[in-house]
């Protein structure tokens, strides 16, 4: 499975599943402070060691597909309020995905968040070529 890359987020409140969608307006698109690149250099690695669950009765069918999530991440690495932010277009691949965040390892960060919490989005692929 590919790792896809993940940018931080710079946002208030923690996103409701009314404004999932909305979390990066398009005033702030390019506004991420460029000293997040350590966190999606982070995100990356942590998202390509993660242990996918790939459902086998999508493996069979042929479905593949990158499902787009956000969360919050904690300064103890831990990602809590896992949220899908872009659907596959398979439930069952996008409940996989989520699943599979939640059940993760925390991140082991190489510095500080400078704040309690920030959320975070990113995506995990689904690939068949790459699937362990």
């Amino acid at each position: 499975m590919a790792a896809e890359t993940s940018t931080p987020v710079d946002r208030p409140a923690a996103p409701t599943s009314t404004d999932v969608a909305a979390l990066t307006p398009a005033s702030q698109a390019n506004t991420a402070k460029s000293d997040d690149g350590w966190l999606s250099t982070l995100m990356g690695k942590w998202i390509a060691d993660l242990e996918k669950h790939y459902p086998a009765s999508l493996r069979m069918e042929g479905v593949q597909g990158k499902v787009v999530l956000v969360a919050m991440l904690h300064e103890n690495g831990t990602l809590t309020d896992v949220k899908l932010a872009k659907s596959s277009g398979n439930t069952v691949l996008d409940q996989a995905a989520i699943a599979d965040v939640e059940h993760g390892p925390p991140i082991k960060l190489s510095r500080p968040l400078g704040r309690p919490q920030r959320p975070i989005k990113f995506s995990i692929s689904y690939d068949l070529r790459t699937a362990r």
